[in-house]
């Protein structure tokens, strides 16, 4: 932001120029780096408001040290990743989002690779995915990843919690591209068994009345629709017992017990190894500079090399 010795040219801009023109930062910055000196600022203003949220001690120690994940590698190999964010901090919710986009992003890239699908299917489980920052193009996730054998299992409180986040309309998309949905354990006033009532649909029962007069008893019976189960009946379910309901299969019911009582232990106890805190270095514009002219030399040695070993490769052998 501080002003610049060439006229017409922002210190960004010079910076930028230095850039190799195939990496990523450049193809992001688009038009900005030939917009006016006005609008130039105003676009530089508004990143690094955005950006404040990364200036965090704790988000140092995260993104400063070879935090990169090589998607490819993950989608080849038995691999899992677990996200851990604390319940008292939403501060840092954020990067859920962030991390899930470009993960999706990354995973489309070679599923393309593979014909259209990826080589192992991917799962990804979203526990609390209705309380952390809105995903953008998560309808399109649920709805296009499928195909790509990519499957959602999202895990959430109450509908509303989605609606809050996404909207009528976006939240609605969402669920409509659930193929299998589990559900139990309801709240009292819970409106989502409400939801969830309709969506079992009715079963048809017999009714009627008995009257007994003193010489004449007599009895009305008729068929009527009630729904599969009442919100109430789904708001009194025991404790272990789910609704099961799976695309093209009529709903069911059934128990699933807690992983403890399928044996299912660890050998030893997991201890989740400690870092100590690292020291992060901070730089200036001119140490800025200076890295990225030495990774753009070493970038151009690289492939003069390339270049060479190529040349040498093609030259033809001498035959006397």
């Amino acid at each position: 932001m501080a002003p610049s010795p060439v006229k017409n040219r922002s210190l960004f801009q010079m910076l930028m120029d230095k850039v190799p023109s195939e990496h990523k930062a450049k193809w992001l910055a688009g038009a900005a780096l030939n917009s006016a000196e006005k609008a130039m600022a105003s676009v530089l203003s508004t990143a690094m408001s955005r950006l404040n949220a990364f200036l965090d001690s704790e988000m140092e120690q995260i993104l400063c040290f070879d935090s990169s994940m090589d998607t490819e590698g993950f989608c080849k190999q038995k691999s899992a990743v677990f996200i851990v964010l604390p319940e008292e901090d939403t501060t840092k919710y954020f990067m859920v989002s962030l991390f899930l986009q470009q993960m999706y992003r990354e995973m489309l890239v070679v599923a393309d690779e593979y014909d259209g699908k990826l080589p192992n299917r991917v799962i990804l489980f979203e526990d609390e995915i209705g309380t952390i920052p809105k995903i953008e193009s998560l309808e399109m996730m649920f709805s296009a990843g499928r195909s790509r054998r990519i499957s959602n299992v999202p895990m959430i409180q109450s509908f509303a919690q989605f609606e809050k986040t996404y909207g009528k309309e976006g939240s609605s998309i969402i669920i409509d591209n659930w193929q299998d949905i589990l559900f139990g354990g309801f709240a009292p006033n819970s409106e989502s068994a409400e939801v969830l009532s309709k969506a079992l649909g009715n079963r048809t029962v017999l009714a009627g009345s008995v009257s007994k007069g003193k010489n004449d008893p007599s009895q009305s019976l008729q068929m009527i629709g009630r729904p599969l189960m009442m919100p109430e009946e789904l708001k009194t379910m025991p404790k272990g017992h789910f609704i099961l309901a799976k695309t093209g299969c009529h709903p069911m019911q059934t128990t699933l017990p807690l992983f403890l009582k399928w044996g299912i232990k660890f050998d030893t106890e997991y201890e989740a190894s400690t870092r100590d805190v690292r020291k992060v270095a901070y730089v200036d514009r001119f140490a800025l500079e200076q890295e990225i002219m030495r990774r753009k030399e070493a970038l151009e040695d690289s492939d003069d090399d390339d270049d060479g070993r190529e040349e040498r490769h093609r030259k033809p052998l001498r035959t006397d």
